[in-house]
């Protein structure tokens, strides 16, 4: 496992109870659990595989005289805000 980096989570205090528990029962830590949990979330998702996503194909294919689109995105799209 590379480098470790901080973070602070928020648990509904029941929730944190359960995984404390389990950390003791299984001789482990919270944090350890989380990571389990979320490596396992993330499973078959092939994030490092998103520049083969068809959607990735359309991005710069536009092109426009406005400079603002980024900003003023809705009134070119929905008209002047009544």
């Amino acid at each position: 496992m590379g480098n470790l980096i901080r973070t602070q989570m928020y648990f509904p205090e029941d929730m944190l109870m359960e995984l404390k528990s389990k950390a003791k029962q299984d001789h482990t830590t919270v944090s350890d659990i989380v990571r389990k949990a979320i490596k396992e979330l993330f499973r078959g998702d092939k994030v490092e595989e998103w520049d083969k996503d068809p959607l990735w194909d359309m991005v710069g294919k536009s092109r426009s005289d406005e400079g603002d689109l980024s900003i003023h995105h809705d009134q070119y799209l929905y008209g002047e805000k009544k």
